[in-house]
């Protein structure tokens, strides 16, 4: 069986310490305080590579647009740029910040479901490679904007596939009962209305996304195929042909859940968390579904009708999951006497890492200060904030997450526990809830050199933005 070094090697053991890329996790405890998140520039480059290579082997015309949801670090994002990866954004505020970063317009595409006025506005002024149209009343509004501008907007169509994933129910994106996309039946007249507005937009082709961790191979190729399909409807209908055919995001990260949790857990949300599917394997098989040959069983006359177009990847989770780790430190332990539970309190809750209330995401935890010793004595694991379900395990039925954490027999107030694949939506939802500042964000250099590439923030940092009840009297009586 792997072990959680075989799977992430940038981690290692010396001296009863866990290590990063070489350096000492306990020493950047000590240094930065806790809670802290630790990001690997050697990882992210690794991991953008990793898409891009596999997807280029089965069809050269590939980019990869990362998703800046996941994290959107100003560092993070020129190193993932550096790394040969465009972006996509979901709000004006990650559009600025990825020009901030250095990405040029012409690498960007503009997802969301409630674009504003001032949004599009921006990304047309940047003349960004894609505004991906939602719905047919964002069609309109972008239309206006447009002919305001008296510039063209750059277009893609987003559609509902209706092919269901699997995952947690807030993490699919693909079928009617998601916010997301255009539905199939409304897809050829919006085609037409965007080709009756030639001065208006350049339409560059035509996107779905499935949602986040999708662990069945079936799942993208059955997506693809409703693509390939509707873009020949359309083809036939209106004369359009696509340049761009973007397939979202949704590659695996493996969450390295002990197997055991299978026993326990509902069978879609442990395939989830395995993440077994390899990026050569989605990569392979999807590229597969456009090739002449295979257009060519089911739609003879249009076999070489996709050789010419780009294939999008906007992969998120994929490129930073496993680039990070959090470290934590216990501050306090009690036991329940009367049911024999062991329980210890982390400086870390969901104000640090929200996915473990809102999806019940899973976070492997090792004791960075102890990991010599064998992990196996079981702990209920909460966070500081003044909730119940503050906590690393379900509070309800218990079957999405384990009850309990194995942590060394010793473990006791003071030590440092390392959670493992943090790197994706941990930093962008932290809050200030319970009046807790923002955890710092270091990065390890791939020349070694550790760095500050977020403050940690002070008490001082929660008046940001706020005034005192005498300035606003004051401001009264001017």
């Amino acid at each position: 069986m792997k072990t959680v070094f075989d799977q992430l090697q940038f981690l290692s053991a010396r001296d009863g310490h866990l290590y990063m890329e070489g350096i000492d996790l306990i020493d950047l405890a000590q240094q930065y305080g806790t809670p802290l998140y630790v990001y690997s520039e050697k990882r992210l480059k690794e991991n953008v590579n990793e898409i891009l290579s596999s997807f280029r082997a089965f069809h050269p015309k590939t980019s990869l647009h990362y998703a800046a949801k996941c994290d959107a670090t100003l560092a993070n994002l020129q190193i993932i740029n550096e790394a040969g990866s465009d972006i996509e954004v979901n709000s004006g505020g990650e559009l600025f910040k990825a020009l901030h970063a250095g990405f040029q317009g012409n690498q960007i595409i503009f997802n969301g479901v409630a674009k504003t006025v001032d949004e599009i506005k921006l990304a047309i002024d940047n003349n960004i490679k894609s505004i991906n149209v939602d719905s047919e009343f964002e069609l309109k509004r972008i239309i206006e904007v447009a002919k305001y501008l008296k510039k063209k907007a750059n277009v893609m169509i987003r559609f509902v596939p209706e092919v269901s994933t699997g995952v947690v129910k807030g993490n699919e994106t693909g079928t009617h009962e998601s916010k997301f996309g255009i539905t199939q039946d409304k897809i050829i007249e919006v085609y037409q209305e965007c080709l009756s507005h030639e001065n208006v937009f350049n339409i560059r082709g035509i996107h779905f996304h499935i949602g986040t961790q999708t662990y069945d191979l079936k799942s993208f190729i059955d997506a693809f195929k409703v693509m390939l399909k509707m873009t020949i409807e359309v083809y036939q209908k209106t004369g359009y042909k696509p340049e761009m055919l973007n397939i979202g995001g949704g590659l695996p990260v493996p969450h390295l859940i002990d197997i055991t949790a299978s026993q326990y857990m509902p069978e879609n949300i442990y395939a989830m968390l395995r993440g077994d599917l390899s990026i050569q394997q989605i990569a392979e098989a999807v590229t597969d579904e456009m090739k002449s040959a295979k257009v060519e069983i089911w739609a003879p006359e249009f076999k070489d009708f996709f050789n010419h177009c780009e294939l999008i990847v906007e992969a998120g989770r994929k490129v930073v999951c496993d680039a990070a780790v959090l470290l934590s430190t216990v501050e306090n332990r009690k036991k329940r006497e009367a049911i024999n539970e062991n329980w210890m309190m982390l400086d870390a809750g969901f104000n640090t890492l929200l996915e473990v209330k809102t999806y019940s995401w899973y976070y492997h935890m090792l004791s960075a200060n102890k990991i010599d010793e064998p992990h196996i004595k079981h702990y209920k694991v909460g966070g500081p904030c003044c909730d119940s379900g503050d906590v690393y395990f379900d509070i309800d039925e218990h079957i999405n997450l384990p009850d309990y954490r194995k942590l060394p027999e010793s473990t006791e107030v003071g030590d440092i526990i390392a959670m493992l694949n943090v790197g994706a939506y941990g930093t962008p939802t932290m809050s200030n809830y319970n009046g807790r500042p923002k955890a710092a964000i270091v990065l390890i250099q791939e020349n070694g050199t550790v760095s500050i590439s977020r403050n940690r923030e002070a008490y001082i940092d929660l008046l940001t933005n706020e005034y005192a009840l005498n300035q606003l009297r004051k401001d009264e009586n001017k």
